[in-house]
């Protein structure tokens, strides 16, 4: 099974409060609504990915 592509639609609902998700709002290529639901542990870790892919 091919792995579905969605590309980033320059929305994020950031959390209220620290426990919170963030919400990062992507479209499939047919243009369906998609969300990546992000805990704060997997918030910053992608967040550092993204800043240093190398990690340092």
């Amino acid at each position: 099974m091919d792995p579905i592509t969605i590309r980033w639609d320059r929305t994020v609902i950031h959390p209220g409060h620290t426990g919170d998700d963030t919400i990062v709002c992507c479209l499939t290529e047919d243009g369906q609504p998609v969300a990546l639901i992000l805990d704060d542990e997997h918030r910053e870790a992608l967040g550092l990915l993204l800043v240093d892919p190398e990690g340092e």
